[in-house]
């Protein structure tokens, strides 16, 4: 009888999660087959993993991720193209599991009308779907499961190497928390006196029934109007904190208002970026419905005032190039600074933005053959573009007494653990950093 449930994964890229995943069905009681604890090196490999999907599996696993996708690993494709000859037999055979945060369209056609379970924000969560389904559909369990401590240790075991990358050595850290200082004060003018100025110069703002929250300052106003205009100010600092009372202002009760403000310091943020020339791309898939701003072709900056220049883009496959990008919004949390996060965007040889499943691909592509080493010089190089070479980027809605200041350096953490970085840059034909 079969008895077995098959985990395929791609290796190394998944193996912590299969790893994870197989000592926790064990300890459950099922036979668990997957390759990082069952293959010997010594075995014909392939054929041994064909004849454990053909005649021992009750259950085939895939993991879906942006690794075991990937059409380059023939090894996870093998896998399910001989799951799915089974499953013609057995059609509720082969059971995916997303365990990041990529399209459920994008899953190999072997299973993309099959019901995955999401492990993707809660492992507890889809091992418990998991489970259940075991369950109802009366997967066989050993006898027991006294060997636990068996389990337990090979899962330690399996785990070797990713321990041997830790190291007991104090080390700084760079995040992608850069602090801020926010404008002094938040304006509150009637809207029919100011909106369609503030939408004419692109203006950040939030129209909140009959008035408009900005940064921009009155005294600007009164330079862009030729009259003056009835404002109210308020202190940012306590409207992000909520501590502003009344929240009625010309006759209008305002709520959300902190929300409102967190808007438009979010809106200030890509101003920057597009001030800076910067394109902006925004993705149609739903999960990444936040816009980017990426470097045009061409550009190159210092990481800092000794530092050699570092291209920003470069070419990619002949006739595509790749870009750097940044996306940024405001958290109050742990300290008020603004999230950096950084992308890379792809265009072809005209100058268009790729459609958006040939962005995912090439990402996953270039992306992989990338470490934090390459990461953290290019976030550095961006910033220091940013600002000039200056300490702060300079973003204002309208003059310098009312402006915001991002601080072109990170915040640093320090622990007690050190790891070893990845020694190995490959670079793939065609793919340079021009």
């Amino acid at each position: 009888m079969k008895d077995t449930v098959f985990i395929s994964h791609a290796t190394p890229a998944d193996n912590t999660f299969a790893a994870w995943l197989a000592t926790k069905l064990e300890l459950c009681g099922y036979n668990v087959w997957v390759d990082i604890n069952n293959l010997s090196p010594s075995v014909d490999f392939w054929n041994t993993i064909e004849q454990t999907i053909r005649n021992e599996a009750v259950k085939f696993i895939f993991v879906a991720s942006a690794a075991s996708i990937d059409s380059g690993r023939d090894g996870v494709q093998k896998e399910l193209a001989v799951a799915d000859k089974v499953r013609r037999q057995f059609p509720n055979f082969i059971v995916p599991v997303r365990i990041d945060d990529i399209n459920f369209n994008d899953f190999p056609v072997e299973i993309l009308r099959l019901n995955a379970i999401d492990f993707y924000n809660d492992w507890a969560k889809g091992l418990d779907a998991l489970l259940k389904h075991f369950s109802d559909e009366n997967i066989p369990k050993l006898n027991s499961n006294s060997g636990s401590q068996y389990y337990l240790d090979r899962w330690y075991t399996s785990q070797a190497s990713f321990r041997s990358q830790i190291t007991d050595d104090m080390d700084e850290y760079c995040s992608n928390l850069f602090p801020v200082e926010l404008p002094r004060s938040v304006y509150i003018y009637r809207s029919e006196d100011v909106v369609d100025l503030l939408k004419e110069r692109h203006i950040p703002m939030k129209v909140n029934k009959k008035v408009t929250i900005t940064f921009a300052c009155n005294k600007c106003v009164f330079e862009w109007t030729g009259k003056d205009v009835d404002f109210i100010p308020l202190d940012t600092k306590n409207v992000l904190q909520d501590c502003v009372s009344p929240h009625t202002y010309f006759g209008e009760n305002v709520s959300n208002l902190s929300r409102d403000v967190t808007s438009i310091i979010n809106w200030t943020i890509g101003e920057m970026f597009y001030q800076h020339k910067m394109r902006r791309y925004k993705s149609t898939s739903e999960k990444r419905s936040k816009s980017v701003y990426f470097f045009p072709y061409g550009i190159k900056t210092k990481r800092s005032a000794e530092s050699r220049p570092k291209a920003l883009s470069g070419i990619y496959k002949t006739t595509r190039k790749w870009h750097f990008a940044l996306s940024g919004y405001f958290t109050r949390y742990p300290t008020p600074g603004v999230i950096i996060k950084w992308h890379l965007i792809f265009t072809d040889s005209t100058g268009q933005t790729l459609p958006e499943g040939a962005q995912i691909a090439a990402r996953r592509s270039k992306g992989r053959l990338m470490y934090n080493k390459q990461w953290k010089e290019l976030q550095q190089a961006s910033m220091f573009y940013l600002s000039s070479g200056t300490q702060h980027i300079f973003c204002t809605a309208c003059c310098e007494e009312n402006a915001m200041y991002i601080r072109s350096q990170p915040e640093r953490f320090s622990s007690d653990k050190n790891y070893i970085d990845p020694s190995i840059y490959k670079q793939t034909n065609g793919d340079s950093d021009e």
